[in-house]
């Protein structure tokens, strides 16, 4: 029985649009853990990543009137829904007897509209590494589907919710990422990090939160905390370099590592083995999670790049957002971070629910005190599952699925921004992100930091140069012709 598994392309990275000249193409993590639970159960599998290879749907249908597949399961991410649809219609076209099977969080929080909207057969809700494969053995074996824990599907005319699947308590016993389904000269060009024609594998140390964010969605699909054992996140990084030659490697989970006590263990173990002379690795990780002993010591195991969340710079909107955090330990952490020497990125919120004009820019000011290499303001967007998002949207609902994410609003003509808190209009809000890149790249200072470490293609700083002051300039200097004139 062969099977294929789908990523698709979102509408707003359509091949021609800017999106795909500036955005990073990662390995999906999540589809590759999937493969390897299927190619231990013996399922013969292909991927498709059409969100980073820019192919076109009807190149698809033509792979799936090639390939002859039995079953497709598709990855359903919010800004990728219209585009799920017409997939969908073109399988049918195709062959009606295809079982469709859908997964990921937008179909674990919709599995009804998904089910009947995007007409899936089978919604596989939250970890679907067993449950997709016990999916599959159901279809083969002509087995009832009611026996399958963790999903959804309709029966009659009606919408069947089985239990949930149990969790996996020890994620050591997952298969490795079937990292060969993937064609890795997709994922080869990374400049944000200054990392060209290499690919950099995601890592997985854990699943799950033990912070409740209002604006994260992650605890829908990872149920509860869970930590893989050091040593095996080590074995698995050493057996992805030797059979890939893989250089880099980015940690793939909440927060990493989840302590300063099992930083330093981590980095002592990786030493022991001589990793730090063969790889470099990426990670985020939160700002009361690290001090200057760990830093130091991580960079000396072959850390390349630290990202925190930093978010906001007023303590009052971090702690409505459940950060559990303070701006002190924010500095403390940048501090710490410059003298190890450590590259770093921050990122930034605008827009939070309680946000007002003032207290964004003191979002703005405060990235600009902290300096990290690299900072990304990101207008906020209530991504489904979230306690944001179930908050706010009936407020949402003209709202198109591709909008969800941040990189709408970076591209679009005018801004697509779904969302803004009551004390500031779309057009403010937007206004200030287009202000704060300005203000923070625009900088002398800055600007001969990146030069001086040289870990960027003069042709992206221009690229970026050209976006900030040719577009974002133009919009700013818009925005206050409107304001004289109103």
């Amino acid at each position: 029985m062969k099977l294929l598994i789908l990523n698709p392309i979102s509408d707003i990275a359509i091949p021609g649009q800017r999106y795909r000249s500036v955005i990073s193409f990662v390995p999906p993590i999540g589809i590759a853990y999937l493969a390897g639970a299927l190619i231990q159960a013996g399922i013969d599998v292909d991927v498709e990543d059409q969100f980073a290879s820019g192919n076109t749907n009807e190149y698809i249908a033509d792979k799936i009137r090639r390939g002859k597949y039995e079953i497709i399961g598709i990855s359903c991410l919010t800004p990728s829904i219209s585009n799920i649809r017409r997939l969908v219609k073109l399988i049918r076209e195709i062959n009606p007897e295809i079982k469709i099977v859908l997964g990921n969080i937008h179909a674990t929080v919709f599995p009804e509209e998904m089910l009947k909207d995007a007409s899936g057969d089978i919604v596989v809700r939250g970890e679907g590494e067993y449950a997709f494969v016990e999916v599959v053995k159901a279809i083969r074996q002509k087995k009832k589907l009611q026996e399958v824990k963790g999903i959804s599907f309709i029966s009659d005319g009606k919408i069947v919710h089985n239990p949930d699947s149990d969790l996996t308590e020890d994620l050591d016993q997952i298969p490795y990422p079937a990292w060969q389904t993937f064609a890795f000269n997709l994922y080869k060009r990374y400049p944000m990090l200054g990392i060209y024609n290499e690919i950099i594998l995601p890592i997985q140390a854990s699943r799950g939160c033990t912070h409740s964010c209002i604006f994260c969605s992650q605890n829908i699909m990872y149920k509860k905390p869970r930590y893989r054992n050091s040593e095996k996140v080590l074995d698995e990084i050493e057996y992805m370099h030797e059979k890939y030659k893989t250089r880099f490697f980015g940690f793939n989970d909440a927060y990493f590592p989840f302590s300063v006590e099992h930083g330093l263990d981590f980095c002592k173990r990786l030493m022991k083995r001589g990793l730090h002379k063969k790889i470099r690795w990426i990670t985020e990780t939160r700002v009361n999670k690290v001090s200057l002993e760990l830093l130091r010591k991580m960079r000396q195991a072959g850390l390349r790049l630290i990202m925190y969340g930093f978010e906001v710079g007023n303590q009052s909107i971090l702690d409505s957002i459940r950060k559990q955090t303070t701006l002190k330990q924010a500095e403390d952490a940048m501090s710490y971070t410059r003298k190890a020497g450590v590259q770093s990125l921050g990122l930034f919120m605008l827009g939070l629910p309680q946000d007002t004009e003032e207290t964004c820019r003191q979002t703005i000011d405060f990235a600009i005190r902290l300096s990290p290499d690299i900072a990304k303001f990101n207008i906020t967007i209530p991504q489904p599952g979230s306690e944001l998002y179930n908050s706010c949207k009936d407020s949402l609902i003209n709202a198109k699925p591709e909008d969800f994410t941040s990189w709408s609003d970076w591209i679009s003509p005018n801004g697509s921004i779904i969302y803004a808190p009551k004390n500031i209009t779309r057009e403010k809000l937007l206004y200030l992100q287009r202000e704060a890149m300005f203000r923070y790249y625009i900088n002398p200072k800055h600007i001969s930091r990146l030069l001086l470490k040289r870990g960027f293609h003069v042709k992206d700083m221009y690229l970026g140069a050209k976006l900030i002051v040719g577009k974002y300039l133009k919009e700013i200097l818009k925005f206050q012709s409107r304001t004289r004139t109103a």
